[in-house]
């Protein structure tokens, strides 16, 4: 999971838990204990103790997601709440948005704005998936010069275990002039919109509905764009 071996195994454990839960990798009790190949009664203690502390925490259906705790220590000076609060449009409204970072070759969702229109996945605080299937990465990399979106990518490359070949394909994701909007289209995450949010290298992403009317879309998009240039 790309975390080594450390002197403190209780604390290695709850990281590879928290990496398995953030990444999506495993979602539930059985699933932890199979993909770690850890006993469940040691996975039941130590997800007791990272959900009692909020690090960890329960969907309506029972799976595993990371716990509000995770945000406030991903996200220190508020910095989300006053994103948000400017996203608050009546264009926006019933969109799910999310605000995301770069780390390596995946993006971390900070925090997320769920909407009430349904979508392939809804993302949720600490969740990661792939660069190369949110948009937001593209927006993060192409806000910056070539070679400090090099040293973004190469910064968290030997903690996460990439090859060449993987710090090349994400720094790839990098358009050489910058656009009024950044999109892409995964099975993973739908189609999305994104924009870089100044003065950061945090992005935006608005997560757009299935088979959503293109007007619409374009309203949403304007709004948000407005959000992440003025917040």
């Amino acid at each position: 999971m790309g975390i080594d071996m450390p002197r403190s195994p209780a604390v290695h454990r709850g990281a590879r838990i928290l990496d398995a839960i953030s990444s999506g990798v495993a979602t539930t009790p059985a699933a932890l204990s199979g993909t770690l190949g850890m006993p469940k009664s040691s996975i039941a203690d130590l997800l007791g103790a990272l959900e009692d502390v909020g690090f960890v925490a329960r969907g309506g259906d029972g799976s595993l997601h990371t716990g509000p705790r995770w945000s406030e220590l991903s996200d220190p000076h508020a910095l989300a709440h006053r994103i948000f609060r400017a996203c608050a449009a009546p264009d926006l409204d019933g969109h799910t948005i999310s605000l995301v970072q770069l780390f390596g070759n995946q993006v971390i969702f900070v925090d997320v704005r769920p909407g009430r229109h349904p979508l392939p996945l809804t993302p949720r605080p600490g969740q990661r998936s792939p660069a190369a299937s949110c948009a937001g990465a593209a927006a993060i990399l192409s806000s910056m010069p070539v070679a400090d979106a090099a040293d973004s990518v190469r910064a968290a490359a030997a903690h996460l275990g990439l090859s060449g070949e993987e710090v090349h394909g994400t720094l790839a994701l990098r358009h050489p002039r910058p656009r009024r909007v950044y999109e892409s289209h995964s099975a993973r995450l739908g189609r999305q919109l994104a924009w870089p949010v100044s003065g950061t290298r945090f992005a935006l992403v608005l997560h757009v509905p299935d088979r959503w009317p293109e007007p619409m879309t374009r309203k949403a998009a304007r709004a948000l764009n407005a959000a992440a240039a003025d917040y």
